[in-house]
């Protein structure tokens, strides 16, 4: 009996002893976490003990450089939990904590990952307040569009996604797998930032390299039966003439054809979608290239090349252009490579030097700089995901960016 006794003595001991060592210290995985939660506690020098913390219902541990919250499960009373503007890797300890009520992720980059997302949207579904997810579009497995293709080095992840310039309802919101990379990326790459850029600016470096700047004006450098029909044209859209007058050809041909597309009733994008997420949801966001880099491409056609696109603007009607780009919705809705070169190829007549040279300034000398831009992404050494957007054509149009980054070492794989 005496040694029951004597047993349970021990083991009482043994526990109380180990309790007065907890009590002693309580130790984090991450210095950071445990320099944040001295600070709140006003508990600098000392050991940080279980008293000390038995009671704490709310934590401010805010903008820290915190990357892993081991430990915080030890907080047991904690209610109100604030990790905003860390690098929190892994979410799923918070599931430890059976009094929170409120967790704020703000401006942690891995908060929207797939995994992590899960874990918070389980604290969600328990009625835990989660502040700072962003805005999730989740997207259908057999939902629209495919041209992706993902690229690492490392630590870095670079998805390629293929866009087109112009959109309809149903093409939104996009395959689950795109919507996803998007929610994953800590960057936002677009060949131009169509949504944050300086309208004033923009316009300035246009008038500078698509208008006449030697006192002529369009009727100088078109026939008099051009001249009509441009006239005619910008009528039916009610846009008098003598307002832009002054527009070498190029501009005047990409300006016929926004008229067009504003009287159809397509709207944004791929690339405006995701950029004015990016902007929402407070994304870094980083061009590939400039704008005056693409409006020089048209500015350094000859006069002969420019007033042919201009013909060819003039030739289509709202009916017809809508008809062309509904199918190429439809293809790229399909995600089908094949299609989109054969309608990109389209031609009834042989390629000029002009035409080739076009090209090149438009897909093979661009796609070269931007795949150099996209190789300084994954060379930085940095744990970041990028979220590149361009034409899908630079994608499958040789020689394209893939073909590039392959030719450079890289292993891109395609995702849909």
């Amino acid at each position: 009996m005496k040694r029951i006794y004597l047993s349970l003595f021990l083991f009482l001991i043994a526990v109380i002893t180990i309790g007065c060592q907890a009590e002693e210290s309580i130790q984090f995985e991450d210095a950071k976490l445990e320099q944040a939660i001295r600070e709140e506690l006003s508990k600098t020098n000392e050991k940080l003990t279980v008293s000390d913390i038995k009671n704490v219902k709310e934590l401010d541990l805010s903008g820290h450089g915190i990357t892993s919250l081991d430990g915080i499960e030890q907080f047991e009373a904690l209610e109100v939990l604030s990790i905003a503007d860390n690098d929190i890797r892994d979410f799923s300890i918070l599931k430890k904590l059976h009094s929170l009520e409120e967790v704020n992720v703000t401006g942690n980059p891995n908060a929207n990952q797939s995994e992590q997302l899960a874990i918070l949207e389980e604290l969600r579904e328990q009625g835990i307040i989660v502040i700072g997810l962003q805005k999730t579009v989740v997207g259908r497995s057999d939902g629209p569009g495919g041209f992706l293709w993902k690229v690492e080095n490392e630590n870095t992840t670079v998805y390629l996604q293929g866009t087109i310039h112009v959109g309809k309802e149903e093409l939104f919101p996009l395959n689950e797998k795109i919507e996803q990379a998007y929610l994953e990326a800590d960057v936002v790459s677009p060949e131009i930032d169509i949504v944050g850029f300086d309208l004033i600016e923009m316009q300035s470096i246009m008038m500078s390299m698509g208008t006449y700047q030697d006192g002529t004006t369009i009727k100088d450098h078109i026939s008099d039966a051009l001249y009509k029909k441009l006239e005619e044209k910008l009528s039916e859209f009610g846009m008098p003439i003598h307002l832009i007058e002054n527009y070498q050809p190029w501009l005047m041909a990409q300006t016929v054809e926004s008229l067009l597309s504003l009287e159809s009733d397509f709207i944004e994008g791929v690339d405006e979608y995701f950029l004015t997420r990016a902007h929402d949801d407070g994304k870094e966001i980083i061009p590939l290239e400039h704008p005056e880099d693409q409006f020089a491409i048209f500015a350094n056609l000859s006069e002969e090349y420019q007033v042919e696109m201009l013909e060819a603007s003039l030739d289509l009607t709202v009916e017809e252009y809508s008809e062309q780009i509904e199918a190429l919705l439809d293809v790229y809705m399909e995600g089908n490579q094949e299609k989109l070169l054969e309608i990109a190829m389209e031609d009834n007549r042989a390629a000029t030097e002009q035409d080739e040279a076009f090209m090149r300034a438009l897909n093979d000398d661009r796609n070269d700089g931007m795949a150099d831009k996209i190789i300084g992404f994954l060379e930085k050494g940095e744990d970041k995901t990028y979220f590149v957007m361009v034409g899908a054509l630079h994608l499958v149009l040789e020689p394209n960016i893939i073909s590039i980054l392959e030719e450079k070492g890289y292993t891109v794989e395609p995702l849909l």
